[in-house]
C-alpha cells in the first residue's frame, strides 16, 4: 500500500504545486529581484524606462480561414493603430477560405492592407511562414482575425524594441462577453496574468497569446509547418536563441470568448496535441542550468502538460485505498471537487451564475481537453490546420 499512498501524493501534490505553489515561490523570487534592481536603481541612477524612441517598420500578421463574419472590422480595427502609416503593414493570409474571407477583406480599400490568398488549406503556421518571407517590417506583430488590438497595442509592443537583447514581447488578451463584459473564466486570466508579470520580471515569459505578439524579423525561427502551438514554439525559439521575451499586460488586444465551454474544450484539445512539438523542439529550455526559464517551463508548463493523469492516477488509487480512513478522506475529498465541477457546468448551461462554481467547472473542462488533446497528439491523430471557433463579432467593448 505504501505505494499506492506515494501516487497519490504525487497525483494531487505536483498539481498542487503547479498551480498553487508555483505562483508563491515565483512571487518570493520576483520580490528579491525587484528589491535588488530598486537598489541598483537608487545606487547607480540607471534609466529604467523601456520607452524606444525608434519608429520601426511593422509588419502585422494575420492567419485567416472562413472569418468573413470579423476579418473586416479586425482590419478597421488593425488600420486605426496609433502609429505612422507610412511604417505600417498588414498582410493578411487567406488559409484557403471558402466563404467570403477573402470578398470581404479586398472591400477594405487601403493600400496598407495586402491580402495574399491561399487556394487550399494548409493550416496556420504554413501561412504565417508565407507571410513572413513576404514581409517588409523588422518587427512581425501577430494576431487574429478575431481579435482587436487596442490603439495604443503596437507602441507598447515596439517599446521594448529599444532593448537589442529583446527579441520577442507578448501583450494581454482580454476575453469578453459580445457585450463588452469580462467574461467568468476572467479570474483564471487575471491568475496567469499575475505569474506573466513575475515571470517577466524574472526573465522567464514562456510563450505567447497568438492574439498579440511580435517578434523581431530577423529571428523568426524555422520550424517544421505541423507545428500546433506556433505561438509557444517561435518566442521560446527566440529565448533559445539568447535573446529575452517580454511581457507587457499595456499591449492589450480583445476578443469574444466561446459562448459555451465546448469551444474552449475544442481549443484546448488542439493546444494539448501540439504540446509535444513544444516539448520536442523545445526541451534544452528544461536543463536545470537554464535557471529561471527552466523553472518556468517545468512548473508552468510541463506539470501542467500532465495534471490530467496524475489527477487522474489520484482519483483511481483514491477508490483503491477507500477500505482505509485516510483514503476515504482523499476520496472525499476529491469527489467534492468534481461533484462542484459538475455541478458548475450544469449552471453555465442552464444560463445560470454558477460563482466559484464556474470556476471549478471551467478548470476541469481544460484539463480534460488538454489530457485528450495529449493523447491524440501522441497517436498523431490531431491536424494542424483546424477550424475557426465560432464566435460573433469582434467585441466593442473593453479596451479600445
Amino acid at each position: 500500500m505504501n505505494g499506492l499512498w506515494l501516487v497519490l501524493i504525487v497525483g494531487l501534490g505536483l498539481p498542487v504545486y503547479a498551480f498553487l505553489g508555483y505562483p508563491v515561490l515565483l512571487f518570493v523570487f520576483a520580490a528579491f529581484v525587484q528589491v535588488a534592481r530598486d537598489v541598483s536603481y537608487l545606487t547607480c541612477r540607471r534609466d529604467r524606462r523601456v520607452d524606444s524612441p525608434a519608429v520601426p517598420g511593422v509588419s502585422i500578421i494575420i492567419a485567416a480561414h472562413n472569418e468573413e463574419g470579423v476579418i473586416r472590422r479586425c482590419l478597421t480595427h488593425a488600420l486605426d493603430l496609433d502609429y505612422p502609416a507610412d511604417s505600417l503593414e498588414i498582410l493578411l493570409g487567406s488559409d484557403g477560405s471558402t466563404d467570403g474571407t477573402v470578398e470581404a477583406a479586398e472591400s477594405v480599400s487601403d493600400s496598407r492592407v495586402r491580402l495574399i490568398a491561399f487556394p487550399s488549406r494548409r493550416g496556420k503556421l504554413a501561412v504565417i511562414k508565407d507571410c513572413v518571407s513576404r514581409a517588409r517590417g523588422e518587427i512581425l506583430v501577430f494576431t487574429d482575425a478575431n481579435t482587436a488590438l487596442a490603439p495604443d497595442a503596437v507602441r507598447n509592443l515596439l517599446r521594448h524594441f529599444g532593448n537589442p537583447r529583446v527579441g520577442a514581447v507578448c501583450g494581454e488578451l482580454h476575453l469578453l462577453a459580445p457585450d463588452g463584459t469580462s467574461v467568468e473564466e476572467g479570474l483564471y486570466w487575471r491568475y496567469e496574468k499575475v505569474l506573466k508579470v513575475l515571470e517577466s520580471r524574472l526573465n522567464a515569459v514562456l510563450g505567447a497569446n497568438g492574439a498579440i505578439y511580435a517578434v523581431r524579423h530577423s529571428l523568426f525561427p524555422s520550424i517544421p509547418e505541423g507545428t500546433i502551438t506556433e505561438d509557444f514554439v517561435i518566442p521560446m525559439s527566440v529565448r533559445a536563441r539568447g535573446y529575452r521575451v517580454v511581457y507587457d499586460p499595456e499591449a492589450a488586444a480583445s476578443e469574444e470568448a466561446p459562448a459555451q465551454l465546448s469551444g474552449e474544450f475544442r481549443r484546448r484539445v488542439r493546444i494539448g496535441a501540439g504540446n509535444w512539438h513544444a516539448l520536442g523542439q523545445c526541451w534544452r529550455l528544461l536543463l536545470p542550468w537554464k535557471g529561471f526559464v527552466a523553472l518556468s517551463f517545468w512548473s508552468h508548463k510541463v506539470l501542467r502538460w500532465f495534471t490530467p493523469f496524475l489527477l487522474a492516477a489520484a482519483l483511481g488509487v483514491a477508490v483503491v485505498l477507500a477500505r482505509e480512513p485516510a483514503g476515504r478522506v482523499a476520496l472525499a475529498v476529491q469527489g467534492v471537487a468534481y461533484g462542484a465541477a459538475v455541478l458548475g457546468l450544469a449552471l453555465r448551461r442552464l444560463r445560470l451564475p454558477a460563482g466559484p462554481l464556474g470556476l471549478a467547472a471551467y478548470f476541469v473542462t481544460i484539463n480534460a481537453a488538454i489530457g485528450v488533446g495529449m493523447i491524440r497528439g501522441l497517436l498523431g491523430l490531431q491536424r494542424a490546420s483546424w477550424p475557426p471557433t465560432a464566435r460573433g463579432p469582434i467585441p466593442t467593448g473593453g479596451k479600445r
